[in-house]
């Protein structure tokens, strides 16, 4: 029993442990005490050594202690989920597991192991249920043993593993990836565009210096050298933690240039490898890439039963960089072999519709040569026929013009005025001459001259009226 308040050399991490036993906190000293009057044998672990003479133990001692501590209370097997950061070792396998938490910060880091008896076993089971070899990178399942050693720590001594775990969390990051990208409602996005018809200008993203680029660039560069289609390359890491950073930008940069460049697609291209390695490509943001791209993207990624997220949003899917340049080379020979086709008939309808138009015309130019000939023969007649009735006719018009002239012609000479004077008649006229025609205008002259047919009579106006 204490006399007097104690004080304790207590941890953050424990003090409901000690609150729990009764311990009260000195707000000023900021540490757990154990009041008057209170048994200490329970605080035991936390007395300070100035405070009471604790047993002493050497380092090896206690550390054996805690083994013993672990052996006992932890001498079962676990099957516990983490993810693998590091794996080194030859004959035994030294692994890094750590976890997360749900904002994605680090919550637990241990070392684990696997024993050379085991470690062809669980390689083997992994890589034959997963196609993919075992390696950092991937959430497991292991069935595990605590372990703890004076020398090296605590660890996990790895027993077996789960490869059906493994393949479920692929498919259910894939899942995540699908549901978001369909959720903001580009998943379908490139898709959308039209299969490319024609090759003129390709952009291609590729890890530098990659066997599967230099398959691709060797029938690339033919197309080149005869102009029949322009390659601009952009490279990017395809591995690692640099892989998502470098293949965003490069579709950056390609969708920047596109503004000028008008490509007609954007090839992206890897050469067969690790499934593992391929599964790094299943990442939100270059699948996001990949839907935004303002045009066609054309995948070339491992072999053909290899498959990512990048083959479900692509516009379009080719496996390899070898079949992808196999594909654009084709089009552009298709193309070429259509367009010979297209100029072929275009000759050959041509040249059909020479033949039948000479042809016709030589049809025409035959009717027309009989017609004339025809028209000739009955406009020879036509004309006879009206030359015999303008002789006749215009015969009858002189005979009947000549009557009619004859009789103006006695008309005229029936009018003329020396007809008139003979018959009795004079004619009046002033001194002018000027003949007149009524009494108003005889009255009007002083002097009026009479014509007889014998001669002229000139009167003054004065005798004639004295006369009347």
């Amino acid at each position: 029993m204490t006399q007097e308040q104690i004080f304790l050399d207590c941890p953050y991490s424990e003090k409901d442990e000690v609150k729990k036993l009764g311990a009260k906190f000195d707000g000023e000293r900021k540490q757990w005490f154990i009041p008057s009057d209170y048994d200490i044998k329970p605080f035991a672990k936390w007395l300070i050594s100035n405070n009471v003479v604790q047993e002493m133990f050497s380092l090896k001692d206690l550390l054996l202690s805690v083994q013993n501590t672990i052996a006992e209370q932890h001498n079962r097997r676990y099957w516990v989920h983490a993810e693998i950061i590091k794996i080194s070792g030859v004959q035994h396998l030294y692994i890094d597991l750590i976890s997360y938490d749900s904002s994605g910060q680090e919550d637990a880091k241990i070392r684990a192991t696997i024993w050379n008896s085991r470690v062809k076993k669980i390689q083997n089971r992994f890589e034959e249920q997963t196609g993919m070899p075992f390696k950092a990178g991937f959430k497991v399942l292991l069935q595990v043993r605590v372990e703890y050693h004076p020398r090296y720590g605590l660890s996990l001594d790895i027993l077996d593993i789960d490869p059906s775990f493994t393949l479920g969390e692929m498919e259910a990051k894939l899942n995540r990836i699908r549901a978001r990208l369909k959720k903001e409602g580009i998943y379908n996005k490139n898709q959308d565009f039209a299969k490319i018809t024609e090759f003129c200008k390709v952009a291609v993203i590729a890890p530098q210096q990659a066997a599967g680029l230099g398959d691709f660039k060797s029938q690339a560069d033919i197309l080149s050298h005869l102009k029949l289609c322009e390659f601009h390359y952009y490279f990017a890491t395809f591995q690692g933690k640099k892989a998502v950073t470098d293949i965003s930008a490069a579709f950056e940069l390609v969708n920047q240039a596109h503004q000028s460049e008008q490509f007609d697609a954007v090839v992206l291209i890897r050469g067969g490898g690790a499934q593992a390695d391929l599964f790094q490509l299943n990442e939100y943001d270059i699948a996001k890439a990949v839907c935004m791209a303002p045009l066609p993207v054309i995948i070339g990624i491992g072999h053909e039963r290899d498959r990512t997220v990048l083959d479900e949003v692509a516009n379009q899917i080719c496996h390899t960089p070898s079949l992808v340049i196999t594909h654009i080379s084709g089009t552009i020979i298709q193309n070429a072999q259509n367009a010979k086709q297209a100029w072929l008939f275009i000759i050959n309808s041509v040249d059909h519709l020479l033949n039948t138009a000479t042809a016709n015309n030589e049809r025409l130019l035959m009717r027309i040569r009989e017609q004339t000939v025809k028209l000739l023969s009955t406009h020879r007649q036509d004309l006879g026929f009206l030359r015999q009735t303008i002789n006749h006719d215009s015969q009858r018009l002189i005979i009947e013009a000549r009557h009619q002239i004859k009789l103006m012609m006695e008309k005229i000479l029936l009018g003329d005025p020396k007809n008139i004077l003979n018959q009795g008649y004079t004619i009046i006229r002033n001194k002018q001459s000027k003949v007149l025609t009524s009494k108003a205008m005889a009255e009007q002259e002083p002097v009026l001259i009479i014509e007889f047919k014998d001669g002229l009579v000139k009167m003054e106006k004065n005798d004639v009226c004295k006369k009347l």
